[in-house]
């Protein structure tokens, strides 16, 4: 009789697959609550409209005006996305210049810390008079808000090789850029998607705060017009898509780092 039983493969797979189904059914059980929790505080307090608009109230706008949401939400994401990729870019390249040598841990560390202990509100005036009032200005405001949590989450990961690797490497002769790229990297990548999860939500609030101050497009921007204006609907509508901009960028973080990992252990 043929042989029946499920292949390795597939009962490896079948886990994963049922996994996901559960944290799916969860997030839209946070979702309803968290929209429950709106309704009936304003229901409970009697909170008026022209202060706290209601759900269905907020939802209708954001499908009315879903063309306009849209653009200043890609927008946004636009500025996050290069913002954030070449924060890490940086970050990467930092943590591995301060990992070879501690001589330039030493002399370029107190300069990061001072760059991470200035108000970033009172930075990016200073940036928008340099950059002008664009993309760049976005750009440049997100790298900065989201370069600290990369760089101590890229040292502590090229920090945390076992001393055994490190021998191996050094009896087959490997250089100090071999071992970087096939040792410390591959285990500092868990350090940096946790790095990269914590600064996607700095991104986001980065790329916000230079539309505030450059008043050009973006959701940050929607945000403060539709307050002066007084489009309270219009305006939680922007604050419903950051919100939900920012669960974006971390669930896709957290796929992209499952997807790096099957492949790694493909």
């Amino acid at each position: 009789m043929p042989d029946r039983s499920p292949q390795p493969g597939l009962e490896a797979a079948a886990p994963r697959r049922q996994s996901a189904a559960p944290s799916l059914l969860w997030g839209f059980v946070i979702i309803a609550g968290v929209f429950a929790l709106w309704s009936g505080a304003i229901r409970v307090f009697a909170i008026p409209d022209y202060i706290v608009p209601t759900p269905s109230a907020t939802l209708r706008t954001m499908l009315i005006k879903w063309n306009m949401l849209l653009g200043h939400v890609w927008y946004t994401t636009k500025v996050a996305v290069v913002g954030l990729a070449l924060s890490t870019l940086l970050a990467l390249t930092v943590a591995s210049a301060f990992t070879a040598s501690r001589t330039v841990a030493r002399t370029a560390m107190p300069l990061v810390i001072a760059l991470r202990s200035a108000p970033l509100v009172a930075i990016a005036p200073l940036i928008t008079l340099i950059a002008g009032r664009g993309f760049a200005t976005g750009v440049t405001v997100v790298v900065i808000a989201s370069f600290f949590p990369l760089l101590v989450s890229a040292l502590r990961g090229l920090s945390s090789v076992p001393q055994t690797a490190f021998e191996l490497m050094y009896v087959a002769g490997a250089t100090r850029l071999q071992i970087l790229r096939m040792v410390r990297f591959p285990f500092a990548l868990p350090h940096i998607f946790t790095g990269i999860r914590v600064a996607s939500a700095s991104a986001i609030l980065g790329a916000m705060l230079a539309e505030w101050l450059t008043g050009q497009r973006g959701v940050g921007y929607l945000i403060l017009e539709s307050a002066d204006t007084r489009e309270l609907e219009l305006l939680w509508a922007a604050i419903l898509s950051a919100t939900t901009l920012a669960f974006v960028g971390f669930a896709a973080t957290v796929m992209a780092e499952r997807a790096l990992d099957r492949w790694r252990m493909a």
